[in-house]
């Protein structure tokens, strides 16, 4: 059995590894902060990329902000477009944690491509590619649901709102996005119909930016789930050795457990912010949007009730996919010690029936990801956030009645 893992050599690793993270990549490289190789060149193109790209997503934003609080005649109106503004300003956090964490991020990568290469057989190979679907099914779903409510949010939202009434008594379609530039004046054309285009040019980018980082995350997280269900096949399959090979296969499980502990410690240390920014904000943004589709459905606008709610739907999934990547990489963690519990490691030598146990007292302790050490990410966050959400919305309906 040592031979026939010896020789096995994954010729396929750089296709599976460029399958896990293909659509983060696509997304990530459009807005300049996915982590690429430290070089010259590429250093030069990150900064220009990133710098022109945050200057839109500010260009977006503050204008908007003032608008809807220093200039809007009726704030309950314009209480649904909170969401957006939530939205925008989680994408820049995320923006810059990622360019922040760049190195450690590709280190995470790299490690991918790295254990693709190195996988010892077909089996192992296979758990690692069903865990890289499952990510990339939830990408799918989540990309699919993102512009199906962002495409009619942004275009066909303005183009059937009340028009725009100009001083010389003419009409104008509303932006996308409301807003006040301070410095200069808008309503004039060409500027506006510039203005109109760049402000959905701009939305896309940071939806990209949302979808890749949330690619990203899904990817990395399901792949360190794959090293711990790696890891308990292999624990399963001690039995099969026999007593001259076990002691070094014994020895290489726990090198390959305590990767995947270190692997997954480290995508919870750079991207915390992320996580606890992102249950936060989900919170707030689920509580304006059902404020939104409450006020469209007493308007009786059909369309725009849809809109809100495809939205709606969409962020629910996204806080459901985070929470349940968490939750399934703190079981796989914990699956290690019910499969080394079942084992026959009685009958094993005394030395190595006691490695054994050490795997198991190790994972007393599972890896799990947490929003910066204030709260774990599991189901029983989704449902907490579901419960919060219900209960601001409630509070801001009663406050506008």
């Amino acid at each position: 059995m040592l031979e026939s893992t010896a020789n096995y050599r994954n010729v396929h690793y750089k296709s599976d590894t460029e399958y896990v993270y293909h659509v983060a990549k696509m997304l990530l490289t459009l807005i300049g902060i996915w982590p690429a190789e430290d070089t010259f060149s590429n250093n030069i193109k990150m900064y220009i990329q990133t710098t022109v790209v945050f200057f839109l997503m500010c260009f977006l934003l503050i204008p908007h902000v003032i608008y809807t609080y220093f200039d809007c005649e009726n704030l309950t109106k314009y209480m649904k477009v909170i969401a957006a503004q939530v939205f925008s300003l989680l994408a820049i956090i995320k923006f810059w944690t990622v360019i922040v964490n760049r190195k450690e991020i590709r280190f995470c990568l790299n490690e991918i491509e790295a254990q693709y290469r190195d996988v010892e057989c077909e089996e192992d190979r296979l758990v690692m590619m069903n865990c890289a679907k499952i990510g990339r099914f939830f990408t799918t779903m989540y990309l699919g649901l993102s512009y199906t409510g962002a495409l009619p949010y942004h275009i066909i939202l303005p183009l059937i709102s009340e028009r725009i009434v100009k001083e010389d008594n003419t009409t104008q379609i509303p932006l996308p996005y409301l807003s006040d530039y301070v410095f200069f004046v808008i309503e004039d054309s060409p500027i506006y119909e510039m203005t109109f285009v760049l402000q959905i040019f701009i939305s896309s980018l940071i939806l990209s930016t949302n979808c890749g980082i949330y690619s990203l995350i899904a990817s990395i997280t399901m792949h360190s789930c794959s090293l711990f269900e790696v890891t308990s096949r292999r624990i399963g399959a001690l039995c099969k050795w026999n007593e001259q090979d076990l002691r070094d296969r014994v020895v290489d499980v726990v090198q390959y457990h305590l990767r995947a502990i270190e692997y997954s410690a480290l995508i919870g240390k750079c991207l915390s912010i992320v996580f606890l920014s992102e249950m936060v904000g989900c919170t707030i943004i689920i509580c304006f949007l059902e404020f939104g589709v409450i006020m469209e459905l007493e308007d009786q606008k059909t369309l725009s009730t849809l809109t809100y709610f495809v939205l709606m739907t969409s962020i629910f999934v996204n806080v459901f996919i985070i929470s349940f990547i968490g939750d399934r990489l703190r079981q796989e963690s914990e699956r290690i010690a019910e499969t080394s519990y079942f084992l026959p490691w009685y009958d094993f030598p005394v030395d190595v029936a006691k490695d054994v146990q050490t795997i198991i007292l190790r994972t007393y302790l599972p890896s799990s990801l947490s929003g910066a050490k204030i709260l774990d990410l599991s189901l029983q966050a989704f449902c907490d956030v579901c419960k919060t959400s219900a209960a601001y919305f409630n509070f801001l309906r009663a406050m506008t009645v």
